[in-house]
């Protein structure tokens, strides 16, 4: 279980297996109300927009070779194995520090396969700096897809994880919740150095009634909202990203290697270096990135008409027709990529309540000197803070009683 929080909506990372049948659970709307119920799970055709797995694989070992990907030689521990599957999968590289095992799952009607498989489940925290990518390893890729997907639309229908992966996301969240009231987990989800507030979003976040259970997950007004809004993401990529990628191309063909006039441009914040013959593939990838940004010209934004004059009369008319037009051009078209409004599905904390009973756990040190532009209190810069590492495997108990308000304030 990985876990991560993007846009203020957790995440998981999830694989799709190659082949064009999914394990899925026929009996799971029975087994919500009662547990007990016995699974049926088979064979069904797979559904490329609702059928997903946990990634996961065999602890090595030497009697079938690699056939399952077990790798050649046998892993010394669990957490070994978690990690080598991990990597092989994901491509993340985690260490076995980074894994909170969650319980062994092995009831015999799991898996119809043949043999009986128990399964132990490790969950862990990415930073949404990290993403997951397919592996380009084709010897062993029986997984096709891998993406960070929210919660929230994994656990309702139409959405089905394969085999018993609902029951070990419920399990995990459970114990995530566990771990951030008693551990420093939580700023696992946060820069090293953050503001209160950011922390405090990760337990509003995690809090929140959507993830108590699969059947509050279905409500419209919460995988309704984070449906279409991954909808509105899709339609812009499939049909707003090819264009834009195609001008980046061209603007990054023609544009002068030695000229230092050229605006640069940002994608999610990060300078998009324009300086090369040709873009590379992971600029390419960037341009067609539509889940946490857009693209903007630094000091100016491309979505008022008033931009596109200013671009013009600053860079564009001192270049070639060809570049300003492509410039132009670019600028059009990052204005109709702008993501649609995250939904916010929170269960609002008090925020000085939260900060006083934080700081008086003892394990964050403020960054001195130091702070970050929020849109908490009134735009005021907030201080920064990070965990102290002498205090940070002290273990606490932080209850959130009496911290909720109907503060709209956004963080």
């Amino acid at each position: 279980m990985l876990f991560s929080l993007r846009n203020d909506l957790l995440h998981i990372g999830v694989v799709q297996r190659r082949g064009s049948e999914a394990l899925i659970d026929q009996n799971h709307l029975a087994r919500r109300r009662h547990p007990g119920s016995p699974r049926r799970v088979v064979e069904v055709p797979r559904d490329a927009r609702h059928h997903w797995a946990l990634p996961g694989g065999h602890v090595g070992h030497t009697l079938l070779g690699d056939v399952y990907g077990t790798g050649p030689e046998p892993d010394p521990s669990l957490e070994a194995a978690a990690v080598r599957v991990l990597a092989r999968e994901t491509t993340l590289t985690l260490t076995a520090a980074d894994l909170h095992q969650v319980r062994a799952f092995g009831d015999a009607d799991r898996d119809p396969r043949s043999g009986r498989t128990v399964s132990i489940a490790y969950l862990a925290v990415v930073g949404d700096d990290r993403d997951v990518a397919r592996h380009p390893d084709d010897a062993v890729g029986h997984v096709s897809r891998v993406q960070f997907r929210p919660v929230v639309d994994l656990l309702a229908r139409p959405s089905r994880l394969e085999f018993d992966h609902e029951d070990i996301v419920m399990a995990a969240i459970r114990l995530l919740r566990q771990l951030v009231l008693t551990t420093p987990l939580a700023a696992r989800f946060c820069r090293d150095q953050f503001t209160l507030g950011e922390l405090r979003r990760v337990y509003e976040v995690l809090f929140h009634e959507s993830l108590d259970s699969a059947e509050n997950a279905e409500r419209p007004e919460h995988a309704g909202k984070v449906r279409a809004y991954l909808k509105r993401l899709e339609e812009l990529e499939h049909t707003k990203a090819p264009e834009l990628r195609n001008t980046i191309w061209r603007l990054a063909q023609m544009m002068p290697t030695d000229d230092q006039r050229r605006p640069d441009l940002l994608f999610d914040g990060q300078r998009l270096d324009l300086k090369l013959s040709r873009p590379t593939s992971q600029q390419l990838r960037r341009s067609s990135t539509l889940s946490s940004g857009g693209l903007a010209s630094r000091g100016a934004n491309p979505a008022t008409p008033s931009d596109d004059n200013a671009m013009g009369s600053e860079f564009a008319s001192s270049t070639t027709p060809e570049i300003a037009e492509l410039w132009q051009r670019l600028a059009r078209q990052s204005s109709t990529l702008r993501p649609p409004r995250t939904p916010r599905l929170v269960k609002r904390l008090d925020p000085t309540n939260f900060a006083r009973k934080f700081q008086k756990l003892g394990i964050l040190t403020p960054v001195e000197g130091s702070s970050r532009p929020t849109f908490d209190r009134y735009g005021k810069p907030a201080a920064l803070f990070q965990l102290d590492s002498h205090r940070e495997q002290t273990p606490f108990l932080l209850r959130l009683d009496f911290l909720e308000t109907d503060d709209s304030t956004d963080a």
